[in-house]
């Protein structure tokens, strides 16, 4: 809208009325905006957003349920999980908290075989062998298979 044109044509010496009517601005609006003042609740938000900030600075793993339950139990203003929400979004901040870590599931379609090395007195001859998922930082894995001798205890081979 152009209302903050209203007072640099009022300071050059126009008349308001002409101002508003070549602007098409209602007069009811003009004095709605210059009279306007902040709601209680406005206030209120514009208050609590340095205290969620401070909070999120203090510890950037919590997310807004865990700043808002921290307003409960401080001194501080207390505020709702809803408006903590509110707040963050507006003040453009989230909770650096990292996904947890899945192994991958796997999928046996026969049935599992019975240990025979268990009851073995004289290992010679058996190898054991072992596969690890690992996950590399760009999210994908890899998987590690190694192969154990364990009458020497080495590992023959990765």
């Amino acid at each position: 809208m152009g209302l903050p044109l209203v007072n640099q044509f009022l300071a050059q010496g126009y008349a308001l009325v002409r101002i508003l009517s070549a602007l098409k601005i209602k007069p009811s609006t003009y004095y709605n905006w210059r009279h306007w003042q902040p709601s209680r609740q406005e206030k209120r938000r514009e208050s609590l957003k340095p205290y969620i900030l401070d909070v999120w600075k203090t510890f950037k793993f919590y997310g807004y349920r865990r700043i808002a339950a921290y307003s409960q139990q401080t001194d501080g203003p207390k505020v709702s999980e809803y408006m903590t929400l509110k707040l963050m979004r507006e003040l453009g901040i989230k909770s650096r908290m990292q996904k947890r870590y899945r192994k991958p599931k796997t999928v046996v379609t026969v049935d599992q075989k019975p240990n025979l090395i268990r009851h073995l007195h004289d290992l010679s001859g058996v190898w054991q062998t072992d596969i690890t998922y690992i996950q590399l930082t760009n999210h994908r894995w890899v998987y590690l298979a190694t192969v154990l001798d364990p009458e020497k205890r080495k590992v023959l081979g990765l």
